[in-house]
């Protein structure tokens, strides 16, 4: 079961420090707007597309050069074509008003509320295009097939800790984020829609440079393929953490029990 509290910790780092993205930002957008029971299906979307992504990589892609993959022209253009669309619909979301019913405050759209399936499509998509999200498991799993070789079992368990993790964090992200609607007003939610589509654009940007130079530079190459994200770096550290005092927990219990079996022949 270490693999598995392994996992759940990383998931709590990795949920806490490393999910600044696109996904993100939407995430806490919709659920100001549509309240906890309509945001939740967006972080089922989001868990959706890493099962999905993780899948892939340890099934049908092990075997493929995903940083060529990902740097791709037609992958790139696709993703960020999916994230500028994205932008423009946070850009026409216009809020109009809002009502109190009961407790819970429902903001007014021109467009009317998405259904859940919707919401959770948007966390799929915004999740699965973004390359970011595919090289940081890229650089995961080669952290966990290579430096710290465990069985595929082990990997299995492990990703099972961070993914139902970060789905439980992201679940509640989407509550403590649905109780700022006591203090937003709809011109601040109308901001913070502009802001998730300004955001959207930059990502877009993001992988589109990031694509060029992929593509044009060796040296950028060479750079992206051998260095590892600050993330599997703590994975690796936390691994080691663990090892080390399973190692100790293993030498103080064997120590007890040679003083039980061999004890002091002077007394």
């Amino acid at each position: 079961m270490g693999e598995l509290l392994l996992g759940i910790v990383c998931g709590i780092a990795l949920s806490l420090f490393f999910s600044f993205g696109p996904a993100f930002f939407s995430q806490i957008r919709t659920s100001i707007q549509y309240g906890y029971r309509k945001s939740y299906p967006f972080a089922f979307g989001v868990s959706a597309g890493d099962v999905i992504i993780v899948f892939l990589m340890l099934t049908v892609l092990k075997n493929v050069n995903l940083y060529e993959l990902l740097h791709n022209v037609w992958v790139a253009s696709i993703g960020g074509a999916v994230l500028v669309a994205m932008g423009f619909y946070y850009l026409r979301k216009e809020v109009t008003g809002f009502e109190k019913q009961g407790s819970r405050i429902k903001f007014k759209s021109k467009d009317g509320d998405p259904r859940r399936r919707t919401i959770f499509m948007q966390g799929f998509v915004i999740n699965i295009v973004n390359p970011l999200i595919w090289i940081y498991w890229v650089s995961v799993i080669a952290l966990l097939t290579g430096e710290l070789n465990l069985t595929v079992t082990e990997r299995y368990i492990f990703f099972l800790g961070v993914l139902g993790t970060t789905l439980g964090l992201d679940i509640l992200k989407c509550k403590l984020a649905s109780l700022l609607q006591q203090i937003i007003t709809a011109k601040v939610l109308n901001i913070t829609n502009k802001a998730c589509a300004v955001i959207m654009f930059a990502f877009a940007a993001y992988m589109v440079i990031s694509m060029a130079l992929y593509q044009i530079s060796p040296k950028v190459r060479e750079h992206e393929q051998q260095n590892t994200p600050q993330s599997t770096q703590m994975i690796k550290k936390i691994h080691n953490l663990q090892k080390s005092d399973s190692s100790i927990l293993w030498h103080v219990t064997k120590h007890h029990n040679d003083n039980e079996n061999h004890p002091n022949r002077d007394e």
